[in-house]
């Protein structure tokens, strides 16, 4: 899933590539990162695509578009049957629409901002040695978004917490083996495109 997920992200890209640059108050931002904690023997990546737009000098909506790699932290429910698989990627497509606000309006601007989206997560591969049971299911959930950084013209580090519920893994009989917080906390470097002398 979370190749699939990365192709998505990519086409998008170039679709709001093409409209950031006809307009001025209209930017596309590109923003890859790192995992900050994850349980997952495999490294956490993130990588962030959202378009926004200008609405005063300060205050900017957007809609990001985010897929994180390993987030999830797993918890067995003590049953020695099931296991989760660490070893193998797990990963979560978020669609969150954000307002952002800069506290200046220099060339180097602090800005915070917040979203609530919506959260879809990957299928989680199992290991059981009794029961031909591959992978357990976690329902998609509501989550809320909250971040801080700088912008310094066409770059903008970032530090983001995205916040959802833990939830039930269940496999196809309905059975519950676990827990899943997929709550994540990354670091990003983004790229903005467009906008005006501020963009690429």
């Amino acid at each position: 899933m979370p190749k699939k997920n990365l192709a998505l992200l990519l086409v998008l890209s170039c679709f709001f590539l093409s409209n950031a640059q006809e307009k001025n108050n209209v930017k596309l931002n590109i923003a890859p990162g790192l995992l900050l904690k994850t349980n997952s023997e495999n490294l956490g990546l993130l990588l962030n695509v959202e378009p926004s737009i200008e609405i005063s000098t300060r205050s900017v909506i957007g809609l990001r578009f985010g897929l994180a790699v390993n987030p999830q932290k797993f918890e067995n429910n003590g049953n020695s049957q099931f296991r989760f698989d660490t070893e193998k990627d797990n990963g979560i497509l978020s669609f969150v629409p954000t307002y952002t606000y800069y506290l200046n309006e220099k060339y180097t601007r602090p800005y915070v901002g917040m979203g609530l989206g919506y959260y879809v997560f990957s299928s989680i591969d199992l290991v059981n040695p009794s029961e031909n049971v591959p992978e357990g299911s976690v329902n998609n959930q509501a989550g809320f978004l909250i971040r801080g950084g700088i912008e310094w013209r066409k770059t903008k580090l970032g530090l983001e917490y995205n916040f959802v519920s833990k939830a039930d893994v269940t496999i196809p009989n309905g059975q519950t083996v676990g827990t899943v917080d997929n709550s994540y906390l990354g670091i990003s470097i983004g790229f903005t495109i467009g906008g005006g002398s501020n963009g690429i």
